[in-house]
């Protein structure tokens, strides 16, 4: 792990800063908790982080743009169901503009009703479009089948029922929400700590002292549910398959990244090797991790030709069941040692690599020091220390199966392997 330093703004706002030497770009993320699970009305905090762009007290949306990329930089906001955040992008000899800019963003923006309707129309249009596509149909069949009722069962962007309710005092709701929210803000490039704290302090120093937030229950995952998003006209059948994962700070974590990797994290993986390479099925074939605040799931995923959809499903039922009962060998087990720590050693090579580095211990609240422990734990691990995890983990009685494509074909796929299978709900998701 790369090092970083961090400081405080005069209004509590913790500051970690990655310096370089060597390299010229630069990024701010100012990243706030309390994402779209804390929506009243669903897609409110992706619609209002993304207005933040759209016009503030000093520019106009055309102005605003103008000052960005006239010095060849960029701004963008995110949300997940956790938090939020906004991250400014450019060459380090624009530091302070990219900082006002983005505390103009933040702090001043219009929030004005003309440009929430240009962006419902966008979004609802995107949205549509989603809705033809069965991979992303797969994942929202997945998210509902798994959370039910809890906030991680809705998309972020909220849907096209959900967006045409919004309004701007919604915004509004959302923005003053966002300003309190507990934060912390990142710089990585060509800065030196004083001058970092300078200018974000010009910057950010204005906004209000952070409050804490009431808590969300986790959610209960449900288990031996098959949901099926069906697409008459679909080529394709695509899958989501939600099985128990570790959260990050686990004792366990690592040994479950690497029986996850074993399956479907990289090429030489289970999944991609018998489906792909064997079977000629797909183009790809994966698992991976999905870890957020409140929850972790490994994720399952393919798409292939509609001949194919009962074999594939029978193969992935008997990968699974396989993974959760027979020790692993020890060539698979160096294959997926040798990729997380490859990978690993890839992703602290930029300033912006180690920034998202520390957000992403910050997100989950781990210590600075997880990243070392998690690389050596890697390294140590044997097959036996694997397999009380294999048990506990990997189970066709917990999965949760998401499925998209012709709903007869699909509904009869993927029925011997779970224990109820049902609509998804398009209104609701």
């Amino acid at each position: 792990m790369p090092e970083f330093d961090s400081a405080v703004l005069s209004n509590g706002t913790p500051v970690y800063i990655v310096p370089s030497t060597t390299k010229d770009i630069l990024t701010i993320t100012l990243a706030m908790r309390g994402g779209s699970s804390r929506d009243a009305v669903r897609g409110e905090t992706s619609m209002t982080m993304e207005m933040l762009k759209q016009g503030t007290q000093r520019h106009s949306t055309k102005d605003f743009n103008e000052e960005v990329e006239s010095r060849g930089c960029w701004i963008r906001t995110s949300v997940d169901h956790d938090g939020a955040s906004i991250q400014a992008t450019g060459l380090g000899e624009w530091f302070e503009d990219l900082a006002g800019l983005m505390s103009d963003c933040i702090l001043r923006p219009l929030l004005e009703q003309e440009e929430l309707e240009k962006l419902r129309a966008r979004i609802v249009a995107d949205l549509m479009i989603d809705m033809a596509d069965v991979d992303w149909l797969a994942s929202r069949a997945a998210s509902q089948g798994a959370y039910d009722k809890h906030p991680y069962a809705h998309a972020s962007l909220g849907s096209p029922a959900s967006l045409a309710t919004l309004t701007v005092g919604d915004l509004h709701a959302a923005h003053n929400r966002l300003l309190t929210a507990p934060r912390w803000i990142i710089v990585a490039g060509p800065v030196t700590r004083e001058r970092a704290m300078s200018v974000l302090e010009g910057a950010f120093g204005a906004m209000p002292a952070s409050t804490a937030l009431a808590d969300i229950a986790p959610p209960v995952k449900r288990q031996g549910v098959g949901v099926v998003a069906g697409l008459d006209d679909a080529v394709q059948t695509s899958f989501r398959i939600i099985v128990p994962a570790l959260p990050m700070g686990h004792p366990d974590y690592a040994a479950a990244q690497l029986i996850t990797n074993v399956l479907g994290g990289f090429t030489l993986a289970r999944l991609f090797t018998i489906l792909r390479e064997e079977k000629g099925y797909t183009y790809g074939a994966y698992a991976s991790t999905l870890v957020r605040s409140l929850d972790a799931a490994a994720v399952l995923s393919t798409s292939v030709g509609n001949d194919f959809t009962a074999d594939t499903i029978a193969t992935i039922a008997s990968e699974v069941t396989r993974l959760g009962s027979e020790k692993i060998s020890d060539d698979e087990l160096d294959s997926a040692r040798r990729y997380i720590v490859g990978s690993f050693a890839r992703s602290c090579e930029t300033p912006q690599q180690t920034a998202w580095l520390v957000h992403t211990l910050l997100t989950y609240s781990l210590p600075f020091d997880f990243f070392e422990h998690y690389v050596r734990r890697i390294q140590e691990l044997t097959a036996d220390d694997l397999i009380d995890v294999q048990r506990r983990l990997y189970s066709t009685d917990t999965w949760v199966v998401g499925a998209s494509g012709v709903p007869a074909l699909v509904e009869s796929a993927i029925q011997p392997y779970v224990d109820v299978v049902e609509p998804w709900n398009r209104q609701g998701y």
